[in-house]
């Protein structure tokens, strides 16, 4: 089962690990979070770990995170112009034909994309040629903002908020 967590705050950076260590409390009940190492590819793992996995992203003023039973990506962006090309620089033919030329639909696109190369453990380039498969990834949204999670299993269908009084003031930078 998969669980995502968000927090929203001045800067999403320094809520990333807090909020984590609320999420693994709350789903797991653990009150410290265990040692941390990275995969080759760097990729953030429980250390020695088999059987809880996270992925943490964050996007200007927020944060979210994903805590699971199996290998997980979550990604968040909030919501801002690019230049014009960008779309069809990164997006697959696939995902062109369903993008409808907003930079909200495009961050969802790209939030999915970005999510799934995290679950995988797989680079995100080039990246018109990473498509998720089908089914695989969900996606959320807000005023100014997009996120994604890809998971194995059922896909969560909420985000849990969590205010930044409520997560742990020790984290990790």
């Amino acid at each position: 089962m998969t669980e995502v967590y968000a927090a929203a705050g001045e800067d999403g950076r320094l809520l990333a690990w807090p909020l984590l260590a609320a999420a693994v409390r709350r789903r797991w009940g653990w009150t410290a979070l265990p040692p941390v190492e990275r995969s080759p590819r760097g990729k953030p793992l429980f250390a020695g770990e088999g059987e809880w996995w996270f992925s943490l992203s964050h996007s200007g003023g927020l944060a979210l995170c994903a805590v699971s039973d199996a290998p997980v990506g979550v990604d968040v962006e909030v919501v801002r112009s690019r230049r014009a090309a960008l779309p069809g620089y990164v997006l697959g033919a696939e995902e062109l034909e369903e993008f409808d030329g907003s930079w909200e639909d495009f961050y969802r696109l790209w939030t999915r994309k970005e999510s799934w190369c995290k679950r995988e453990d797989i680079p995100l380039y080039p990246p018109r040629e990473v498509v998720p498969p089908p089914g695989c990834c969900g996606s959320f949204a807000g005023e100014g903002w997009r996120g994604a999670v890809c998971c194995h299993g059922v896909l969560p269908d909420r985000v849990v908020w969590l205010a930044p009084e409520e997560l742990p003031e020790q984290g990790r930078a």
